[in-house]
């Protein structure tokens, strides 16, 4: 019966997890700390049939392992959101472990439905969101080791150009290395020469991913499909896919972009109605992609009527916000070719050509509570 309903929390940690029952009028019933073991997980909430267990919750993060066998085990396991948890979490006077399961056991009870719930990826699809996180932290590495390079060469008159190749890089900077010894008597190549070795490497490696990545993408033929987009590249269309993974989670294809915080969000409080930037919600690594690929499309897709609203934006509202706004409207168009699995068509004459048809209106896009609460659970980052 429902009066019979309890509520667990639980404080998932990588060795230890506390862990506290609630019943319907939020009263602890069982409150103990466990090692995070399947088994141990199950002897602490033994003493309760799982059919009075009414949601198990926990903090979406790194430990999705422990959810899947706990929901291979029957357990109506629930992720909510860290970041909005964390705020629910936050009204109690001291953060500890066991206050914290406290808070998910009423999170579950009461606010189940306010606090947005995360969806769990596949295990083959954290693989490959693993594999663009990496790739983008190695990118951000080697732009940064070749800006040291940069500003230790301007300190000395010396231009330092961007190349694509390992064997260009080191080239250049042993030339320049070279003049500023001879017309500086100045020795720079114990300081840079270990990070121009560690340039080489990364590009090397990156080089290999995205050969591996690209392989990928053509082998899949949703990607292949999304690909046929312009602008959109094998980066891109992989980011997409692994970031919405089951495209039946979404009712609207417009709700895709709240998914991924393209939307603005909304302030109104009186008279007083203002609309803010967006909401920046879900993953900031595919919103960062979808945006690349809008710059692109915005530079090189052929004459469409896509491409014209875009110009016409970027006129009125600037080159930054018609970026996202068109980045939203990709998201949306990839979505909608998934679904259908057709074909993107320009159609330069006819603003409803296939492809186009969802997107090219002046409806406005959801905002305030529905920008961030999208049909179905966000996303497990």
């Amino acid at each position: 019966m429902n009066e019979d309903r309890i509520w667990v929390g639980l404080d998932l940690g990588l060795a230890r997890t506390s862990v506290c029952v609630v019943d319907d009028d939020g009263v602890p019933l069982h409150e103990l700390e466990c090692e995070t073991k399947l088994g141990a997980l199950k002897d602490a909430l033994a003493p309760f049939p799982m059919e009075r267990i009414g949601l198990i919750a926990v903090e979406a993060g790194s430990d999705t392992h422990i959810v899947r066998k706990l929901r291979g085990a029957g357990f109506p396991v629930v992720m909510f959101d860290a970041r909005k948890a964390s705020k629910f979490l936050a009204v109690r006077r001291n953060k500890t472990d066991a206050s914290d399961a406290r808070g998910l056991a009423d999170l579950a009870r009461v606010g189940r439905n306010t606090v947005s719930q995360v969806y769990l990826k596949s295990r083959e699809c954290e693989q490959l969101r693993g594999l663009l996180v990496m790739r983008n932290r190695l990118v951000m590495m080697r732009v940064a080791m070749e800006n040291f390079l940069r500003s230790r060469l301007a300190l000395y008159g010396r231009p330092f150009k961007a190349v694509s190749t390992a064997g260009g890089l080191r080239l250049q900077v042993q030339a320049q290395l070279a003049d500023v010894r001879v017309e500086e008597g100045v020795d720079l190549r114990a300081d840079l020469q270990p990070l121009v070795e560690l340039c080489e490497s990364l590009k090397v490696h990156l080089a290999a991913l995205d050969r591996d990545l690209k392989k990928m993408a053509r082998s899949d033929p949703v990607c292949r499909l999304l690909m046929g987009v312009p602008g959109v590249g094998p980066i891109c269309a992989l980011s997409f896919t692994s970031a919405v993974e089951d495209p039946g989670r979404f009712r609207a294809a417009a709700d895709v972009g709240a998914y991924l915080g393209l939307v603005p969000r909304r302030y109104q409080s009186g008279s007083v109605s203002r609309t803010l930037g967006i909401t920046k919600s879900g993953s900031r690594l595919t919103r960062t992609h979808l945006v690349t690929s809008a710059t692109v499309f915005g530079t090189t897709a052929p004459d469409c009527a896509l491409k014209r609203w875009y110009l016409a934006l970027r006129g009125r509202a600037g080159s930054k916000r018609a970026r996202v706004a068109l980045a939203r409207k990709l998201a949306v168009i990839l979505l909608t070719l998934w679904k259908t699995g057709k074909g993107f068509e320009l159609d330069p004459a006819e603003p409803e050509a296939p492809g186009l048809a969802v997107e090219i209106s002046d409806q406005e896009p959801p905002t305030g509570a529905d920008a961030g609460n999208p049909s179905k659970p966000s996303e497990a980052r």
